[in-house]
């Protein structure tokens, strides 16, 4: 055969595989609309409770035309190449590959529809053991999965085999090619940004889920953030940073002298004897819906009569979106690594908390938990520490766990029942010193907890006495079910200072209360949002009471307790630290003075707070006095926290790679 005539034939096997891959592809774009609706009517109201915005249903639709023409291109590639071979199985593995992607794609609408979040690249920061524990407490895989595989099977050939009896004028085929080569062109131009949505909700509800798993693993397996070689890693002795960080040695890439001031002392009554810690971090505690001006109400009475007697920081910030960023940022500031400095596990680098300072004064240290603790790895953290780890194996008989879902999962033992267990070890040792830490778990998904008609009840109550709007009153009686656990766990609470109170130690015990970090389920306003928690210290110590207003995070309480015990206690602290916070800011006005990462799941490191700026996804926003995110356009600006985050990625990078923070001398 000559050679025009095998290039005239190829023409001609190249002409006959785009028309008959235009009606197979339509095929799917008509599946993929009718998931959309799908999603709409039955998923987004079932999850949000409210009504959507046409705009958003709009931008939905869109979003998906676009990215099914993008896959379509990569569909378009291996439909070719095997058409080349042969036509029957062109078609037999085009619909194969529809039906994977369909059968994720309906998977992720499910996940969206419990966690109200898009799943990305954070699915790669768990183990198999700890996923199947999660997907356990959302109900589990069950015989609606296969029903659904089998539909989508079933409709996916149905579907495309219809469509490809269809003979498309030359025009639409055209017009079809035409609107790939253009979705792959504008790319970046038509990608959904957070910054075109009122709110991180419409966000969530226009994106297509499927897209946002692609993108987010893309840039999780060959983008990444910690890509930094390590040749160039910046370090300069005689600088500071911006959070006013003086650092010391290029070798342990977070070591800096401490300088931060005791802003705690002026409010204690300040004694011979040792103060008690006792720390109550809070499964899910948001500010949203806690404490005075909670713009959903607040469903914690207890808590805020409490706040009234105590330290009360009304802007505060987690460091994380999820549990595992809690034990190493506030006890002891540490930078994140690459999924969280807890999925280091064994691997950890030495390093500084509060907890082994107290221990090596004398104190010893518990850590309670309902749950499992190994999960994300908590308990090899607190046994590094040096605490005793109690958890959902040391409850033993006279315990009641949490109501089970359908598929009999429980995560453990509910708030009342993990304070029953710590005063049933604790009231037997009221004479030495001690740090107590408890990690609550009832405002945790499947939102089951005992009694739970009665908190019920005392939903709608404390809604019936409130000021709030119509539309506010009706989106808390839709989440009726997660608000009762947070009544619970305020009920908890009070039974905890209750039985507190009764102990010879009280009057000279601190208490600090805040959250690991706000509730994923119920809608998020904006990205500073998901962070923004309560944090109470409360003591019969303090000689007055205060509440601020300025910013500060969970990195910056080690710093405050470090420079409390070392001025006022005299106890001996160490001169460098490798602490992430400056100390919590007393200032009562709103204002920022702090520079840290933010860390919303494993894998995703996208955020900066700097001063009242917080450049989160690429895009800078300034934030106002009521946490509000106000898109800011200073390109400046945007350099400088640029600059700060890549420092803190080179550092973090080091870290990584050397498994370096502190020096051997400060290991005790």
């Amino acid at each position: 055969m000559e050679f025009e005539e095998i290039v005239a034939l190829s023409k001609s096997k190249l002409k006959e595989g785009l028309r008959s891959f235009v009606p197979s592809a339509l095929g799917l774009l008509f599946f993929l609309i009718l998931l959309r609706a799908y999603e709409i009517i039955f998923v987004w109201r079932q999850t949000f409770f409210q009504d959507i915005q046409p705009s958003v249903i709009a931008y939905g639709f869109f979003y998906d035309t676009v990215f099914f023409f993008q896959l379509a291109a990569l569909l378009c590639i291996i439909f070719l190449i095997v058409f080349f071979i042969n036509r029957k199985a062109a078609l037999i593995v085009f619909r194969t590959l529809a039906t994977v992607f369909t059968f994720i794609y309906l998977l992720l609408i499910l996940y969206f529809s419990k966690s109200a979040i898009p799943l990305g690249s954070d699915l790669f920061g768990y183990t198999i053991s700890e996923i199947t524990h999660t997907v356990g407490s959302a109900g589990g895989f069950n015989l609606i999965y296969l029903v659904s595989f089998i539909i989508a099977v079933t409709l996916i050939a149905g579907v495309i085999t219809r469509f490809n009896k269809i003979k498309l004028p030359g025009w639409v085929q055209t017009a079809f090619y035409i609107c790939l080569i253009i979705s792959w062109l504008a790319v970046k131009s038509i990608t959904p940004k957070l910054q075109n949505f009122g709110n991180t909700t419409d966000y969530s509800l226009a994106v297509n889920k499927l897209q946002f798993f692609i993108s987010k693993s893309y840039h999780y397996f060959f983008v990444g953030d910690f890509e930094i070689p390590i040749s160039n890693y910046y370090y300069d002795s005689d600088t500071t940073n911006n959070a006013g960080f003086n650092y010391v040695d290029s070798n342990y890439p977070f070591l800096h002298t401490e300088n931060s001031p005791d802003v705690l002392g002026n409010f204690f009554n300040i004694g011979d004897k040792k103060p008690n810690f006792v720390f109550l971090v809070t499964e899910s505690l948001g500010k949203g819906y806690s404490g005075e001006g909670a713009y959903m109400g607040s469903f914690t009475p207890f808590l805020d009569s409490l706040a009234q007697h105590s330290l009360y920081w009304d802007n505060f910030l987690s460091c994380g979106g999820r549990t595992f960023a809690f034990p190493p940022s506030i006890f002891g500031s540490l930078p994140f690594a690459e999924k969280g400095f807890l999925e280091l596990n064994e691997n950890m680098p030495p390093h500084f908390s509060i907890i082994k300072l107290l221990i090596d004064n004398g104190y010893t240290a518990k850590f309670f938990y309902g749950g499992d603790a190994h999960f994300d790895y908590m308990d090899t953290f607190f046994k590094r520490q040096g605490a005793q780890v109690i958890d959902i194996k040391d409850f033993g008989p006279g315990y009641k766990k949490m109501p089970s879902s359908g598929n009999g999962f429980t995560w453990g033992y509910g708030d009342k029942e993990l304070f029953e267990k710590y005063f049933s070890i604790t009231n037997q040792d009221t004479t030495g010193h001690r740090i107590d830490i408890s990690m609550t778990l009832s405002m945790h998904s499947p939102f089951l907890i005992l009694d739970q008609d009665y908190y019920r009840k005392r939903v709608d109550e404390i809604i019936s006495k409130s000021s709030l709007t119509p539309d506010i009153i009706a989106q808390d009686k839709s989440y009726r079910d997660m608000l009762s656990t947070v009544v619970y766990t305020d009920d908890a609470y009070r039974y905890f200072f209750n039985e507190y109170k009764k102990r010879p130690d009280y009057n000279n015990t601190i208490f600090i209360i805040t959250g690991d970090h706000r509730m994923p389920e119920i809608p998020i306003l904006n990205q500073i949002d998901r962070f923004h928690v309560p944090l109470i210290i409360f003591s019969p110590m303090l000689k007055r009471t205060a509440r601020f207003s300025s910013v500060s995070s969970q990195f910056d309480i080690a710093p405050s307790i470090l420079a409390f015990l070392n001025k006022d206690y005299k106890i001996q602290t160490p001169s460098e630290t490798t602490f992430m916070g400056s100390g919590l800011d007393t200032t009562r006005q709103f204002r920022d003075v702090h520079s840290y990462p933010l860390m919303r799941n494993k894998n995703e490191l996208l955020d900066y707070l700097y001063h009242d700026y917080l450049l989160s996804d690429k895009t800078l926003y300034r934030i106002d006095e009521n946490l509000n995110l106000i898109p800011s356009n200073d390109q400046m600006m945007m350099d400088k926290i640029g600059n700060l985050f890549d420092e803190f990625k080179q550092r973090n990078d080091y870290m990584l790679k050397t498994k370096r923070l502190i020096p051997s001398q400060f290991i005790f």
